[in-house]
């Protein structure tokens, strides 16, 4: 948290503290009140960074998301209070929440190797969907339905409150009919592992994506794992897109069978064959009861206090927030600390007080915006000082000065103990680690170099140079698990060197332990604020993850780190084209492949200006593409899809083939072509696509050719 000291002004909203920063926005803490001084309850207000104001694209989507959210009023749905516009700068006054997200919650209890307790999920999941059910019904002044679908329902998006309350939110990449989203046909909108296959498909859109979505969170629930996984962001998707997933009682046979019926229904590819609103949906949940029977209001915000007690980081730096508002009398946040929780009240029950004096003359003299508004620097660390250690009480006896011995005696004994030391250092007692390093170097296969260079990390003489050898050693040999318990032991050794907090970092991403790779990231961010490889880390996290939004943020802020960085550049400008930001994705791509040529990312310029509809460019850089890597999968791909839209059929049929020559297990270039060929009505080509598929994805080709019609 930051104290931005003597209170500034942003609309009515008077900001005392600053309590999170983004990579798109920040968040205060302040507190309405109006004309005649008269006090409202505490808000949260969301303001874009300063460079991000003058972005179109940022600043629609900013915009929408609280259009949109104002819409829906409903106890399951953060409140919207008032959407703003101070010096050109738009602003989000909102309900301020205490709590944690759904997925706080899931990491919190996988760190102590449990699952969320499924009554408590169960409830959490139903207020979830309850709220986006009041959404998807939503209508606007002239009482049209706005057609809401939030693309975006993930465990990260349900707010749960310590008082038991679960909020949906950030509505930030919603679509309505009225409004839209910003969205380029084509581009991938939400995290990966959430999509529906209509979604990945590109196919069109309504609400019963948002069930798709709660299935996947209702399926993680009950088998402690994602029901679409894969070793890429490409498979993810190709098994989205196929529907692919084994039934949740072949992990765990004990599961209610009824429970499992409604999470494959929520989970059917075709949408006309999911639950059809989020309301038949909840009933179908909580008519399952016995072990799945819902937790009450109570027991959920009992859950959350025992994982997150009132002593927790984050609740702690809201108590402080709220203590350095100057309209809680006597209250001050140096005076709040970790032995005095109950200090202050809950946030979210904060009824507003009323003003002892009016302000007006004090808000007048303060219209702009204090500079205390500047955001820190990107991998800025919040140093918390340490608690002075007690003072000792009493004397201290005085050492006892021992008795002079015989100079000789001294000398011989001290030379024997250094032998003696010398001798177990270097072999008597345990091998040094330059040895265990060489033999490391000899091991026949990935399994014993690892097990030597874990012998390495124990040995008593190794250095930090040694450990830091051994840990490239692991990683190149992708020996995760050994790779981690060394970083742990080095951690211990060196915790202010960043190179473990990197190892530990990659290991722990390798292992699905997602919430501790980002924790060991942010460390090494913080010891080395000036180094790329966190960020890196970060970006390739994000990807595993299925995040795109959170990816691009990463490669950006390593972009800002290493400008001039091809690889960097390349990811950085991917995203932007994924996340429908095209103009940004051309100046990234372009300056990218003026420095170096590079299939990918010319493919990706290609696909950017197919959808500027810049229709000759996107062939010139497609076509480029394909010449110097003529095994791109996605070049062809992208190459039929801008020929198809010039109307050249042919030519976009043999590109589709040659994709789908190239694609693997990929379905999409043969999906692709199954619908050109229905759409152009050629009934001897359509026989041969339908033929192709049931042959190479029989499992899934009734679906698949089901979903190419025209």
């Amino acid at each position: 948290m930051e104290n931005l000291g003597s209170p500034v002004w942003i609309g009515q909203y008077r900001l005392t503290s600053r309590i999170a920063t983004g990579g798109m926005a920040e968040v205060y803490v302040g507190r309405h009140i109006d004309e005649q001084g008269n006090f409202g309850p505490m808000v949260a207000v969301k303001k874009l960074l300063p460079h991000l104001v003058k972005d179109s694209s940022i600043v629609r989507m900013f915009l929408n998301e609280a259009r949109i959210t104002a819409q829906i009023n409903h106890p399951n749905v953060v409140r919207i209070f008032e959407l703003g516009q101070v010096s050109g700068e738009p602003f989000i006054a909102m309900e301020l929440l205490e709590g944690r997200t759904f997925a706080d919650l899931r990491a919190r209890a996988a760190e102590d190797g449990k699952r969320m307790p499924l009554p408590v999920a169960l409830r959490v999941l139903c207020e979830g969907c309850r709220g986006l059910g009041a959404a998807h019904e939503a209508k606007d002044e002239a009482g049209q339905s706005l057609a809401l679908v939030h693309r975006d329902f993930t465990p990260d998006n349900v707010h749960v409150g310590v008082n038991g309350a679960v909020k949906v939110i950030d509505f930030g990449i919603a679509k309505t009919a009225n409004w839209g989203a910003g969205t380029e046909p084509g581009t991938l909108k939400g995290k990966f592992f959430y999509m529906s296959p209509e979604m990945i498909l590109a196919k069109p859109v309504d609400h019963r994506a948002d069930i798709f979505a709660a299935g996947v969170m209702l399926y993680e629930q009950m088998c402690g794992r994602r029901p679409f996984t894969g070793n890429s962001i490409d498979e993810v998707v190709m098994k989205i897109a196929e529907g692919k997933l084994a039934p949740p009682s072949q992990f765990d046979p004990s599961l209610p069978r009824a429970l499992e019926a409604v999470c494959l229904t929520a989970l059917n590819r075709n949408p006309d064959s999911r639950f059809q609103t989020m309301g038949v949906f909840i009933d179908a949940m909580e008519m399952v009861g016995g072990e799945a029977q819902l937790a009450t209001n109570e027991e959920v915000a009992a859950y959350v206090s025992q994982l997150f007690p009132q002593t927790d980081k984050h609740r702690e730096t809201l108590r402080r927030a709220r203590a350095a508002d100057p309209s809680v009398p006597g209250l001050k946040p140096d005076a709040l600390g970790a032995s005095a929780p109950e200090a202050l009240p809950e946030l979210e029950s904060d009824p507003g007080v009323t003003a002892m004096n009016p302000i007006r003359a004090a808000r007048q003299a303060a219209t702009q915006m204090s500079p205390v508004f500047e955001p820190p620097q990107s991998g800025a660390a919040i140093h918390v000082p340490a608690l002075p250690p007690e003072p000792l009480t009493g004397k201290l006896p005085a050492p006892q000065r021992p008795r002079a011995k015989a100079p000789l005696l001294v000398a011989v004994v001290g030379l024997v103990l250094v032998a003696i030391a010398a001798a177990v250092v270097l072999g008597g007692g345990a091998t040094s680690a330059e040895v265990l390093l060489k033999r490391a170097d000899e091991a026949s296969t990935p399994e014993a170099k690892g097990r030597a260079l874990l012998e390495v990390s124990r040995a008593p003489d190794v250095s930090d140079a040694q450990l830091q050898l051994a840990g490239e050693k692991l990683v190149e040999a992708q020996q995760w698990e050994v790779a981690d318990e060394v970083a742990e032991a080095w951690l211990k050794r060196s915790p202010a060197n960043v190179e473990p907090h990197l190892l530990k970092a990659r290991a722990s991403m390798h292992l699905r332990k997602g919430k501790r790779a980002e924790t060991e990231a942010a460390e090494a961010m913080a010891l080395a604020p000036d180094d790329v490889r966190p960020d890196l880390l970060l970006a390739e996290l994000r990807e595993l993850q299925g995040d795109p939004g959170g990816a691009l943020e990463a490669w950006t802020k390593a972009a800002r780190k290493k400008p001039a960085d091809p690889t960097i550049l390349s990811r950085q400008g991917y995203w932007l084209s994924q996340s429908g930001r095209l103009d940004e994705a051309a100046e990234v791509l372009t300056q990218l492949l003026k420095q170096r040529f590079s299939a990918e990312a010319a493919a990706e310029l290609g696909f950017v200006k197919l959808r500027k509809s810049q229709h000759d460019e996107a062939l010139k850089w497609l076509g480029r593409a394909v010449k110097e890597q003529p095994d791109l999968m996605v070049a062809h791909y992208y190459r039929a899809s801008a020929l198809y839209q010039r109307g050249d059929a042919r030519s976009a049929r043999a590109e589709y083939l040659e994709a789908d020559r190239l694609a693997g297990p990929d379905v999409r270039p043969l999906v692709a072509l199954c619908e050109l060929e229905a759409q152009q009505k050629t009934t001897t080509e359509l026989d041969d696509v339908k033929r192709r598929l049931k042959e190479r994805f029989p499992l899934e080709a009734d679906k698949l050719i089901a979903s190419c019609a025209p």
